[in-house]
């Protein structure tokens, strides 16, 4: 059996036919385990989630600086909020 990543463990899972022959085909093709291929697709889909949540964050984010723009301006400008 093949030399372990340092930090790993075995974990054991069910996958749908397409998904295994999606592995298997993969590593193959790139001459990389099939335990690699599981790996870079988490990954990149780890790397999904993240741009999501900074997104997310820029966009609140965006909310309050435009809030904040506006009371600067009302409050340099002497206008009394409505």
């Amino acid at each position: 059996m093949g030399e372990q990543p340092q930090g790993s463990k075995p974990f054991n899972v069910r996958l749908p036919v397409w998904a295994v022959e999606y592995i298997d085909r993969r590593s193959e093709e790139l001459g990389t385990t099939k335990t690699q291929v599981v790996v870079e697709a988490l990954s990149r889909l780890r790397a999904l989630d993240l741009q999501d949540l900074m997104r997310a964050g820029y966009e609140e984010m965006r909310e309050t600086n435009r809030r904040m723009a506006e009371e600067a301006v009302r409050a340099a400008t002497g206008v009394v909020a409505e």
